[in-house]
C-alpha cells in the first residue's frame, strides 16, 4: 500500500513541476491524494529534504526527497526510492488534477502549509 501511495504521489507531482527549480513550490506545502476508493493520503514537505506522509490509517511516516535533474525522488518508510518521470510544470498552491492509472483515477491537490 505504501509503495502504491508513493507512486501515486510522485505521479501526481510529476504534473505539477517545472524544470527550473522544480522542487521549490513544494517546500512548506502539502500534496493531498484521493484514491478511487476515497482513501486520502497527504504528503507534507517541511523543508528541502524531508517529507512526512499521512497514510489513510492516520499513521505518519517520515521520509526524504531530492531533486534529480528534472525529477523528484522520494523515499519513505521501508520503501525503495521512487522518482517521478520528467517534470513539465511548476508547482503552485491551489493546483489540482487527476492521474489515471491501472487502479483508477487518483485526484491530487496542493495546499499551503501542513494540511494535517
Amino acid at each position: 500500500m505504501k509503495k502504491l501511495v508513493l507512486t501515486a504521489a510522485m505521479l501526481a507531482m510529476s504534473t505539477s513541476f517545472a524544470m527550473a527549480d522544480i522542487g521549490a513550490g513544494l517546500v512548506g506545502n502539502t500534496v493531498t491524494l484521493t484514491g478511487p476508493d476515497g482513501t486520502v493520503t497527504k504528503v507534507h514537505y517541511p523543508d528541502a529534504s524531508n517529507i512526512v506522509l499521512k497514510l489513510p490509517d492516520g499513521a505518519e511516516v517520515p521520509g526524504t526527497w531530492r531533486v534529480d535533474g528534472n525529477s523528484i525522488c522520494t523515499t519513505a518508510g521501508d520503501q525503495p526510492e521512487n522518482c517521478t518521470p520528467p517534470i513539465d510544470d511548476a508547482p503552485a498552491v491551489g493546483s489540482a488534477g487527476t492521474i489515471d492509472g491501472e487502479g483508477g483515477s487518483v485526484a491530487w491537490a496542493v495546499t499551503a502549509g501542513k494540511d494535517f
